[in-house]
């Protein structure tokens, strides 16, 4: 564009130089050729006959006239300053010629004139005019080509000068158009093709495409406004990229949000949709595993009158970790935060998981034990879910715990108001016809002998006190109190209070966890428990006897008791078939297997197995199953 403009100022100069230097060069042409004619009029005043004053000064008004166009202004103006230039030679040979030839002839001339005109009676001979004629014809045919020369160098100067103009204003054009087409290629390639890339890329920004970059990177505003919009495209692309990523971490964490939100309202429904938690646990370590993509997980839940947590609820492979894992986990609890611990493999080999305890304020009811994948670490939203997840279970159990005593209280009350009126009305009528008993057995003693009536006085004073008898055991079952709702004492309890009353050694083997069973279950088997030791002690003559709880498969309860006594034989069978009948009666209850094996002489085996209403899945990892 400069170019374009030193040109086109250059050209108007050149042009307006060239211009003004033939601006008078026609005129000047004009005077050269009226020197011509002026020099034929001199010499048609050489021809006059009568030459007087008035002739005189008109050929002196000739002479000063062509001295005064032969030093014409603008004729000296166009003379180029070079002396040795043709124009200034031919102008020189021509005012030299002038002055030296032809003036000098006019002189003499124009002199003979004036003094012929002073002294009218000699004029100028005829010979003179002659004489001065010819020489002036003589001269003058030289003198008018001279001036011929002069015009045709004007002439030639004036076309030469016009010439350059015209191939200056060629030239310049040439170079014009070369230079706008220049400009045309360079405004195409350095602002119409980087103005189409910003665009395009302004197209792609505006559809959220950060990936283009204009390829025009030279220095000029294009290249630079180029290079800022690279360089925005690059800070929109990382900006971009980052809010992209926020937002997907955004989505990511409310998706995890919702889906930990979900997970405890899902814990939180099951867990109060049933009365004993245990119930729930494996499908909530299957949500976990789920959701977390931790691995497989196990809750050990803490029986309260031991210092081992027993086994609730399993995911984790108990065969490849230390079979005693719950029982190992009580040093882990007594911080309240969640641990990272080392659990040994029955091979050896090291497996880590997250310890979450399960507490609900200072009460500490067990461990959620996580297994790491890979040993990574827990991160804090997984660790603060874990932590939700474990009070939810902890408020659960507590919350079974107090349902479960106020159930118990509320059937111990029941049971005692029964055991009141059993007391009142049964107890005391049995007693009535047992002193009436009595008494017709002393009447009889006053009469004849009747063998007949003396058996069924006998018999029905025998059933009158087995039936006094079991409604004593029965009040004593329905005056039973579980105190701190442990299953674990009142079994104690009840063992050595028969071990105190007989000489009959009983063992007992508890492998039950206090939670098991609910408060009827609770019942039925301690019935069921004191109604078969209470045979074992009056009717068995046994020396030993074995009680023992344990869980069997599928999480099912198996209670045996057996002795070394004298067996069951079909006559104690039937004397003693109220006792079975209780015991049977309660094991339907309990919907159970009941089984009675005896030998004589070999002992007598009871045998009953149910499904506990919150049975677990697994029994306690650390317990063996005794047959």
């Amino acid at each position: 564009m400069t170019s374009i403009i030193v040109l086109a100022i250059s050209s108007m100069a050149a042009s307006l130089y060239i211009a003004s230097s033939i601006q008078n060069q026609a005129s000047v042409i004009n005077i050269s050729g009226t020197l011509r004619m002026r020099a034929y009029r001199l010499a048609s005043s050489l021809v006059y006959q009568s030459p007087d004053e008035q002739h005189w000064q008109k050929t002196r008004d000739l002479i000063k006239e062509f001295e005064k166009n032969l030093q014409n202004p603008e004729l000296i103006h166009v003379l180029p300053g070079n002396q040795q230039h043709p124009l200034q030679l031919s102008h020189h040979l021509i005012n030299q010629q002038w002055q030296e030839e032809i003036l000098p002839l006019f002189e003499i001339y124009l002199d003979g004139i004036d003094e012929n005109s002073s002294d009218q009676s000699s004029p100028i001979s005829e010979d003179a005019v002659i004489n001065l004629r010819n020489r002036y014809f003589q001269v003058v045919l030289d003198f008018v080509q001279n001036i011929n020369q002069l015009v045709n160098l004007l002439e030639n100067d004036l076309e030469s000068r016009a010439r350059e103009l015209r191939v200056y204003l060629f030239f310049a054009l040439s170079l014009t158009l070369v230079l706008i087409t220049t400009a045309l290629v360079l405004v195409y390639r350095r602002v119409h093709c980087p103005v189409q890339q910003l665009l395009k890329g302004a197209r792609l920004v505006r559809k959220r495409d950060f990936s283009y970059r204009t390829n025009y990177t030279s220095h000029d505003e294009p290249g630079q406004l180029c290079l800022a919009f690279n360089s925005m495209a690059d800070d929109l692309s990382k900006v971009y990229d980052e809010l992209e990523d926020r937002v997907q971490q955004q989505t990511a964490d409310l998706k995890r949000s919702k889906q930990s939100i979900e997970l405890l309202y899902s814990v939180v429904k099951r867990l109060n949709e049933t009365v004993f938690p245990q119930t729930t646990f494996i499908s909530i370590l299957k949500d976990i595993e789920k959701l977390l993509s931790t691995g497989r997980g196990t809750i050990c839940i803490n029986a309260r009158t031991q210092n081992t947590l027993p086994l609730i609820e399993p995911s984790l492979d108990t065969t490849e970790i230390n079979p005693r894992l719950c029982e190992n986990l009580q040093k882990h609890l007594e911080k309240s935060k969640i641990q990272f611990i080392k659990l040994q493999g029955n091979t050896g080999d090291t497996m880590w998981a997250f310890c979450v305890p399960v507490r609900n304020q200072n009460q500490q009811y067990g461990a959620l034990i996580i297994e790491c994948l890979n040993n990574q670490s827990i991160l804090p939203w997984q660790q603060q879910l874990l932590e939700s997840i474990a009070g939810h279970i902890a408020t659960a159990i507590h919350l079974s715990h107090q349902t479960t005593e106020i159930h118990r209280l509320a059937l111990i009350e029941e049971r005692g108001v029964i055991a009141r009126e059993l007391h009142d009305s049964l107890a005391q009528s049995l007693t009535f016809m047992k002193i009436q008993v009595s008494r017709l057995q002393a009447i009889l003693k006053n009469t004849p002998a009747n063998s007949a009536a003396e058996d069924v006085i006998l018999e029905l004073k025998e059933g009158l006190n087995s039936a006094y008898r079991e409604l004593r055991e029965l009040l004593t079952t329905f005056r039973l109190r579980i105190d701190g709702n442990n299953f674990n004492d009142a079994l104690e309890k009840t063992v050595a209070e028969f071990n105190d009353r007989s000489e009959t050694r009983i063992e007992s083997t508890n492998q039950l966890n206090n939670n098991s069973l609910t408060p009827n279950e609770e019942i039925h088997i301690l019935q069921i428990i004191r109604e078969a030791l209470s045979n074992i002690v009056q009717h068995a003559n046994a020396s030993t006897a074995q009680l023992t709880l344990q869980y069997a498969l599928y999480g099912d309860i198996k209670l045996i008791i057996k002795d070394n006594g004298s067996g069951l034989s079909a006559k104690a069978r039937a004397s003693h078939h109220y006792g079975l009948s209780i015991m049977r009666e309660r094991a339907r209850t309990l919907n159970a297997t009941f089984d009675i094996s005896s030998a004589t002489h070999s002992g007598t085996r009871i045998e009953l197995c149910f499904s506990p209403t919150h049975a677990t899945v697994t029994p306690p990892i650390n317990r063996q199953e005794n047959t």
